[in-house]
C-alpha cells in the first residue's frame, strides 16, 4: 500500500508490510518486552482485522497555511508540524469529505488559525468522531477562546451538506498544552452525542469520552474479554477506568452485577444513558477516581470477584495495583494499548501475588506500530509459584 505523505506523516509505519508481517513483528515485540521484564509468558498470535483501512472512528486534524492557502492534515511524527493530507486511507470516506469541506469553509470565511508559537489565533484543531454501524458523525471545533466568529454560518453549511452530521460542538482550549480538548464544551448543533452499535448494544458517547478506535476489532476484543473472564451468575464485577461503560455493559448479562468507576463525570453520564437505553439493570456507574474507590471499598469490606482495568497508554499506578489486589478478587482482567507499560505493571502485580501465564493480542491499529494486549491475572502464593512460568 502506498501513501504520498506516508514517510513524512509517520502514522502508518508498516504501510509496506502485509498483515501477516505486521502480526509477526508485533508479536515478537511483545515477546521481547516480556523477556526484558523477566516474565516468561506465552504470547498468542495476533488477531488481525478484517477491515484494515478506513477504520478510525476518531480523527484529529490540524490546520496551517502555505503561501496564504489554508490546508489541513495530520501532525508529522514527534512534531507539531501539519502535513497536508487529504483522503487518508485510515479515515472513513465520509470523514475525509467533511475535512475537505471544513478546510474550504475555514478559508472562505477567513477563520483565523491558532499559532502555537505566538499563542494567537482561534482554530486549533478539528476532531471528528464516527459511528461505523449507524453512520452518525460528530464534529468538534477546538478553539483557543469562546468568541467564534462565523460559527453559525460554518455549522449551517456543514449540516446542510452532510446529513450524517448529528451534532457539532465547540471545545475551548486556551492552555499552552499538547492535550487537544479541555473541560469547556459549547453545544452548537444537535445534542452533543452520537450513537453507535457495539456487541449488539446501543452505545452513545460525547466529545471527550473514550471509545475504542477500531469498532469492529473492539467487538473482537470484548468477546475475548468475556471468554477470559469466564463469569458465573454469582460473580460481581468492578470495571475501573470504565469510560462510557462499554466493557461492563457487554459483561452484565453473564454476571450478578457490574460497578463501573470513572473519573470523567461526562463519561459516567454517557454510561448511565447507555445502561438505560439497553435496559440493563444490574449495573451502576460512579464518577470517582478508581484507586480511591477501591480504597473505600476495602475500608467498607466490599468484595468483587473480578476487577477489570483498561487504563490509558501510560498504564496504571502502583497505588492502583495495591488497592485492587488488596480487595482479593478471583481474577483481574487487564487490557492495554501499550505492552511496554503493561509489562511494567505485570511485574508490580506479580509482587502482590497476581500473575498470568499468557497474553493475547488484538490488532486495533493496522499499519501502525501499536497493538492491544489482554490477559487475566489470578492470585497465587508467591512462595509456591511454578518456576517454569517465571524467570528469576
Amino acid at each position: 500500500m502506498k501513501c504520498k505523505v506516508g514517510k513524512i506523516c509517520g502514522g502508518c509505519v508498516y504501510l509496506s508490510k502485509s498483515m501477516e508481517e505486521q502480526a509477526s513483528i508485533k508479536k515478537a515485540q511483545v515477546e521481547e518486552l516480556a523477556q526484558r521484564n523477566h516474565l516468561k509468558l506465552r504470547v498468542g498470535d495476533v488477531l488481525t482485522a478484517k477491515n484494515t483501512t478506513h477504520y478510525r472512528n476518531k480523527v484529529i486534524v490540524g490546520f496551517a497555511k502555505n503561501k496564504g492557502k489554508v490546508y489541513s492534515g495530520l501532525y508529522a511524527a514527534k512534531s507539531h508540524r501539519v502535513v497536508a493530507c487529504q483522503n487518508c486511507m485510515m479515515h472513513p470516506d465520509i470523514v475525509n469529505k467533511i475535512i475537505v469541506k471544513i478546510e474550504e469553509l475555514v478559508s472562505s470565511m477567513k477563520i483565523e488559525l491558532y499559532n502555537e508559537k505566538t499563542r494567537t489565533g482561534l482554530l486549533r484543531h478539528v476532531l471528528i468522531r464516527y459511528a461505523h454501524k449507524t453512520d452518525e458523525v460528530m464534529v468538534v471545533f477546538v478553539t483557543s477562546k469562546k468568541m467564534f466568529p462565523s460559527r453559525r454560518n460554518l455549522v449551517n453549511a456543514l449540516v446542510k451538506e452532510f446529513k450524517e452530521i448529528k451534532t457539532i460542538v465547540q471545545n475551548v482550549n486556551p492552555r499552552n498544552t499538547s492535550i487537544v480538548q479541555q473541560d469547556e464544551t459549547i453545544l452548537l448543533y444537535g445534542d452533543g452525542m452520537i450513537t453507535d452499535e457495539l456487541c449488539s448494544l446501543k452505545i452513545s458517547f460525547s466529545n471527550r469520552s473514550f471509545y475504542q478506535i477500531h469498532s469492529e476489532q473492539c467487538e473482537v476484543l470484548y468477546d475475548m474479554a468475556r471468554k477470559m473472564c469466564d463469569l458465573t451468575k454469582t460473580d460481581t464485577v468492578l470495571d475501573t477506568y470504565c469510560g462510557v461503560g462499554t466493557i461492563g455493559l457487554t459483561l452484565a448479562s453473564s454476571c450478578k452485577s457490574v460497578t463501573g468507576v470513572e473519573i470523567n463525570p461526562e463519561a459516567i453520564e454517557n454510561a448511565k444513558l447507555n445502561a438505560k437505553q439497553n435496559n440493563i439493570k444490574n449495573v451502576k456507574f460512579i464518577s470517582m477516581d478508581s484507586t480511591r474507590y477501591m480504597m473505600e471499598a476495602k475500608k467498607f469490606r466490599n468484595h468483587y470477584d473480578v476487577i477489570i482495568l483498561d487504563p490509558p497508554r501510560a498504564g496504571t499506578t502502583k497505588d492502583f495495583i495495591e488497592a485492587s489486589t488488596s480487595l482479593q478478587p478471583k481474577k483481574i482482567l487487564y487490557i492495554s494499548c501499550d505492552p511496554k507499560t503493561m509489562m511494567r505493571d505485570l511485574v508490580m502485580f506479580r509482587q502482590k501475588g497476581y500473575m498470568t501465564n499468557k497474553i493475547e493480542l488484538v490488532d486495533m491499529f493496522p499499519f501502525t506500530e501499536h497493538i492491544e494486549s489482554i490477559c487475566v491475572l489470578t492470585k497465587r502464593e508467591i512462595g509456591n509459584v511454578n518456576k517454569k512460568n517465571y524467570k528469576r
